[in-house]
């Protein structure tokens, strides 16, 4: 997945701030604006440095983490949002085909990565957990205003965004946010927590380095309440604070993501939120794009990087 890497840096999907807290369309408005962007693999001209070369000498810390979505990552959407089975069979067919051959791509490039090209464990059963606590202490952080906190744990794209929006949040606004109860459904097999993609690869020119996104669909219920508070200043509540509670059933697909620079770990990290794959994305994308051949499809790919 091969020389230089452009590292844009931006969020998608399912929670978005708004007004005091988070709404459920999650974290990205602004989102609209990254989607689409990736990783670029094109070679470098003779004018710029290799990504090897940029990097070499920086510190872990100063290393980017926002690397974007591994491109060709499909997203299954849910069972609602796909096509019927009786009135658009070949597009259905076509959907479930393509999301099958992710599939056993995805758990080929895992393998690639883990086993043969290094010596790393898979955590099939910890991913979910992965996802849940990281969720978890995102919106929390976020609720509370804890910037340091947030720049632990998520990317730097999402990490800005978050801040910015902790900055603009009036200060005599007190939020508290809860997790309820995950809602345990079908698309989530009845636990709350799927795992709906799991990805990894090694980043070229960079021994024992590269990157694993897994996204996690969440179906969960959420509660956020916002306070109104007379003096900023010693940030408690009193009896005439008004009080606003609200409670949400949201569908999120987490992306969390890990990233390994010279065989040295940048930890779990919150990349965003992603929307799932469309049936227009699936017919047209150059990774899903029925009836291509390998050549073709390798110039469609160079093309869209282009662009």
């Amino acid at each position: 997945m091969a020389s230089t890497i452009r590292l844009p840096a931006g969020t998608s999907a399912r929670i978005v701030p708004s007004g005091p807290f988070v709404q459920c369309r999650a974290f990205s408005e602004t989102s609209q604006q990254w989607r689409g962007r990736q990783m670029n693999f094109r070679p470098p001209s003779q004018a710029q440095p290799s990504f090897k070369t940029r990097t070499q000498g920086m510190k872990l810390s100063d290393l980017p983490n926002d690397i974007g979505i591994l491109p060709g990552t499909f997203v299954r959407p849910l069972w609602r949002d796909m096509p019927s089975v009786f009135t658009a069979p070949r597009d259905r067919w076509h959907m479930e085909w393509t999301w099958l051959k992710a599939w056993l791509s995805n758990h080929a490039s895992l393998l690639q990565y883990c086993k043969r090209e290094n010596t790393l464990p898979l955590l099939l059963s910890k991913r979910r957990h992965f996802g849940a606590k990281l969720q978890e202490d995102m919106y929390t952080a976020f609720a509370e205003g804890n910037i340091p906190k947030i720049r632990q744990i998520c990317c730097d794209g999402l990490a800005k965004q978050l801040s910015t929006g902790i900055e603009r949040r009036p200060k005599t606004e007190l939020v508290t946010w809860k997790l309820l109860k995950y809602l345990r459904k079908p698309s989530t097999n009845f636990t709350g927590l799927r795992v709906i993609s799991d990805r990894a690869t090694s980043i070229p020119d960079i021994p024992k380095s590269g990157i694993r996104q897994i996204i996690v669909r969440i179906t969960s219920r959420q509660s956020t309440t916002t306070t109104q508070i007379q003096d900023p200043s010693r940030k408690t509540p009193t009896e005439s604070s008004n009080v606003s509670v609200k409670e949400q059933d949201c569908v999120e697909h987490l992306v969390i993501q890990h990233l390994r620079w010279n065989n040295q770990d940048k930890g779990w990290r919150v990349w965003g939120h992603i929307n799932p794959t469309t049936l227009d994305e699936a017919w047209n994308n150059p990774y899903f794009k029925p009836g291509l051949s390998a050549i073709e499809r390798l110039e469609m790919i160079k093309d869209s990087m282009g662009k």
